[in-house]
């Protein structure tokens, strides 16, 4: 039963995962005109390590030419899809024909059904990223270079990365100049990516003319910055030689519990995983084709259903999945070893195997690597969120402290919590073992919400932490990239103790870049027509939203009252505007019929029942 839930997860974990440290809009400066911290006169050129999708990558003909689809356009990453009418022929050719007889016969013979769907969705959704058996693209997958600075990019390129990494307030005080991003295909060769990254460090160097950089791995940033550490190790080479100041953001250096546990142990082995819980999880609780997916998925037997994603579950991973050692970079310590001996034991494996042992290898060395780089020098730094379970997936996605995508261990580089929301107990004492603060009887490094103990994250003196910040969620915190570029751009900024009252090391959630938008759109609105008390009032509530984008000391209460005002002094002079202000009135205080929402309960609650009455049972056992 456990397996037959790893393909749903394995797939929509890699899709969540690609929606870490991302925004879907370039952000606008609101506020913040001057630096929060002195800015260097010279600043130490910074490169950004992008997570999982985060770097543009485009699919390649024969000719290497950018491959266009059926519509005369290019493929679209992060799968490469064929058009719609492509990929609906192609189901209706050659599954249409088993679906029905499975719903038909309520039998699926000869495996015709499981067969034909496991075919198609795995080549549908990877078959244009498909690796060979040394974990090298078959086909030619390229992540667009940046062999520039920022500010000698195209405008594309300049949008493209600041549509991922909000990153204007550096470009602001520190210069476009100084701002470089490493790109790669999140599911190429880890080692690869790794010697292109060791690299790029060099051009950077001898392009800006600086003898050490800053760094920014981020999320699976962070396991290729793993093995970028490794790499020095062993070729006896210091990390001080090239970099002065690494600052690691929600990384995953020690990968992803999502990613191992399903790799190993499958997902949560209940029905009601798939018949009542993990759709809505992934897709949103209040998403009326979650609980729809629910329903339909009852036309099948329950037997059936569980056989058909077995089926494709075991094309995925022996096809694709495991010939990826970058997706194996996310696979943690603790179950790289269960998990290496399911999929990694047949002889197509050996060189993939060798690679994933050695990157193993890098995990385990991580943390002592990061100590004998800092005592050799370079300042690190890390920027975590935590108390956010992770996604409803596996046994234990509410066990342990975490961002919503990683687990805390990992981000954190080792602090200790017992789960999310529980405070630790009244007699907690930090062990001695594992206290890492250097100061333990002048330095406060407590908790405020005493949910964690920092002591035991391996760099307690540089850690800072955002309370309640998701995973996905982080680059829409303006206090979390301001934070970053302010680290990355004052030689004076060494810990945690630096600037306490502007950057202290606990902080709060904040999700403003939608917001900062709509101001900047306000603050260029034709007022000219509207009565004299909406300019006032519009006026009043910019600045009242400026003021708290400049406190980067985040008040959670401050941010949603500075937010409700906007918003409603936008409603009411939209309303204005289009002739019915009569009868408007704040959406919150409106009492209407939406039968949209209406249909989504009432699927909502039919999903419920038949899990109540039925459990997982399909439409025919349930009459049988």
């Amino acid at each position: 039963m456990k397996k037959c839930r790893k393909l749903i997860a394995l797939l929509l974990v890699v899709m969540l995962l690609a929606s870490s440290f991302a925004t879907s809009a370039s952000a606008v400066l609101v506020g913040g005109e001057t630096p929060y911290v002195p800015v260097d006169d010279d600043v130490i050129p910074t490169i950004i390590v992008p997570g999982l999708f985060q770097s543009e990558t485009k699919y390649y003909d024969e000719n290497g030419n950018v491959a266009l689809n059926a519509n005369g356009e290019p493929y679209k990453m992060p799968f490469f899809l064929d058009t719609t009418e492509e990929i609906i022929a192609k189901a209706v050719e050659e599954a249409l024909l088993p679906i029905a007889n499975l719903v038909i016969d309520q039998e699926d013979k000869d495996q015709m059904a499981a067969n034909a769907v496991a075919d198609i969705l795995c080549e549908t959704l990877l078959g244009k990223q498909q690796l060979d058996e040394n974990g090298q693209f078959i086909n030619d997958i390229r992540a667009t270079p940046y062999n520039d600075s920022f500010d000698g990019l195209s405008k594309h390129d300049q949008e493209t990365i600041l549509d991922h990494f909000p990153m204007e307030y550096y470009i602001k005080h520190a210069g476009a100049d100084k701002l470089y991003v490493f790109s790669y295909p999140s599911l190429d060769n880890m080692i690869s990516t790794a010697k292109r990254l060791c690299d790029y460090v060099q051009f950077v160097k001898e392009d800006s003319g600086y003898d050490k950089v800053n760094i920014v791995p981020i999320s699976q940033g962070g396991s290729v910055f793993n093995a970028v550490m490794q790499i020095y190790a062993e070729e006896g080479r210091s990390l001080a030689e090239d970099f002065n100041k690494i600052v690691f953001a929600v990384p995953a250096l020690n990968g992803s519990t999502l990613v191992g546990e399903i790799m190993e142990f499958g997902l949560i082995d209940e029905d009601y995983e798939i018949y009542r819980d993990m759709i809505p999880a992934l897709l949103g609780k209040d998403d009326v084709v979650s609980a729809a997916i629910n329903v339909a998925l009852r036309i099948f037997p329950n037997a059936d259903l569980n056989n058909l994603l077995d089926t494709v579950f075991d094309v995925f991973i022996r096809d694709y999945a495991r010939y990826s050692t970058c997706l194996w970079g996310l696979c943690p310590t603790e179950n790289y070893p269960g998990a290496r001996a399911i999929y990694l034991s047949d002889e197509s494996t050996k060189n993939i195997v060798e690679q994933t042992d050695w990157f193993y290898q890098a995990q385990l060395n991580s943390d002592a690597n990061i100590l004998k780089a800092q005592a050799e020098g370079v300042l690190i730094f890390d920027i975590v969120d935590y108390n956010i379970p992770l996604f409803h997936l596996v046994d234990s996605w509410d066990d342990m402290p975490a961002d919503g995508i990683i687990q805390l261990d990992s981000t954190s580089m080792g602090a200790y919590g017992v789960n999310n929301d529980v405070k630790l107990p009244a007699d907690y004492v930090t062990p001695a073992e594992l206290d890492h603060c250097t100061d333990p009887a002048n330095h406060n490094h407590k908790d405020p919400q005493n949910l964690i103990d920092v002591r035991t994250g391996l760099l307690p003196e540089s850690t800072f932490y955002f309370y309640k910040q998701s995973h996905e969620s982080s680059a829409s915190n303006d206090v979390f990239m301001k934070l970053a570029s302010s680290i990355l751009m004052d030689s004076n900024f060494t810990s945690v103790h630096s600037y306490p009252d502007v950057f202290p090391q606990f902080n709060n959630a904040r999700k403003v870049k939608g917001l900062m938008k709509d101001v900047a759109e306000m603050q260029e609105y034709d007022v000219s027509n509207l009565p004299t008390a909406y300019v006032v009032e519009l006026d009043a509530a910019i600045n009242q939203v400026v003021k708290m984008l400049d406190n980067t000391v985040i008040d959670v209460y401050e941010a949603e009252a500075a937010e409700r005002r906007f918003y409603d002094i936008c409603d009411t002079i939209e309303a204005y505007e289009s002739g019915e202000l009569d009868n408007y009135e704040p959406k919150e205080n409106t009492a209407y019929l939406d039968f949209s929402y209406l249909l989504m309960d009432l699927v909502y609650i039919l999903s419920q029942v038949l899990y109540v009455f039925f459990g997982g049972a399909g439409f025919s056992d349930m009459i049988g």
